[in-house]
């Protein structure tokens, strides 16, 4: 009885451990995305959730200052109102659609991540 169980012992261990990360990992970024109508009927508990919606141009508001962005989205059907602390994005004027993931609270969801789609220059005018 040699090194040999004790260094195979340790790089069970060791892949083990790499597995139960990579594990974490996965859980910790998954997301599911919900609609607008569905978040506006979840129990609000602090979750964190992905929103895609339609982003409401004339809501927009936007303080440099802090900065803070506010505006709503929708899905045809709901609204939900938004704040994003963060710079507001150079192309948000253009934005048909965007991808939020935050914290839905009583008042909407405060967002901590804010994802653009925007029309295509490539599609026909």
């Amino acid at each position: 009885m040699g090194k040999r169980p004790v260094v195979i012992g340790g790089a069970i261990l060791a892949i083990m451990l790499l597995g139960f990360l990579a594990f974490q990992a996965f859980e910790n970024a998954a997301v599911y995305y919900y609609t607008i109508t569905e978040a506006a009927s979840l129990e609000i508990n602090g979750q964190k959730i992905r929103i895609k919606g339609e982003v409401l141009q004339d809501t927009v508001t936007y303080d440099p200052q802090k900065p803070l962005l506010g505006f709503s989205l929708s899905d045809g059907h709901s609204e939900l109102p938004v704040k994003y602390e963060g710079v507001m994005p150079d192309n948000f004027g253009h934005a048909q659609e965007a991808i939020l993931e935050g914290v839905l609270t009583e008042t909407g969801l405060n967002a901590d991540k804010l994802m653009l789609q925007c029309p295509s220059k490539y599609e026909g005018v």
